[in-house]
């Protein structure tokens, strides 16, 4: 909701995983939640839950082909693009841009090649570069879409 994102999906192929992230969802935004909280529950609104990424791509696919673009904490040297750049191709809105992220290891090697182009990694000073999944995301959602308040990238 802070940076405007159409669509959240959560892709898991274990079914239990699938119908508790399912019930989460319906808590706060048809349950308790949903009174208790109602601004979670339109944000929970934005999120579908999938059980492969290409089920996923066919789902955002019927609003044209995405530009798919995965995540990494390693720098890959082909077929990189700069948060700029995913920026300037978002706003063109010429296609829709989904961005992967991985959790624990990182997108499988399966699912970087299938990728169109892969972000250039988040960097700190040091030398250790494994954020968590949601510290991850806050930094690449704010570099894509944020405020620059001033700040040189």
């Amino acid at each position: 909701m802070t940076f405007g994102i159409d669509l959240c999906y959560i892709v898991t192929p274990l079914a239990k995983q699938r119908k508790i992230a399912e019930k989460l969802i319906h808590h706060w935004t048809h349950g308790y939640g949903s009174t208790y909280n109602p601004v979670r529950g339109e944000a929970l609104q934005k999120v579908k839950i999938m059980g492969s990424a290409q089920e996923m791509i066919d789902d955002i696919g019927k609003n044209g082909a995405p530009l798919v673009v995965g995540t990494s904490s390693r720098e890959r040297t082909h077929k990189t693009i700069t948060y700029q750049e995913l920026n300037e191709f978002i706003e063109k809105k010429t296609r829709p841009a989904l961005v992967l992220f991985g959790t624990g290891w990182g997108l499988a090697d399966e699912a970087v090649d299938e990728c169109d182009k892969m972000l250039v990694p988040i960097k700190g000073k040091g030398d250790y570069n494994h954020l968590s999944l949601r510290v991850a995301v806050g930094i690449i959602l704010d570099r894509i879409f944020g405020e620059k308040g001033g700040c040189n990238e």
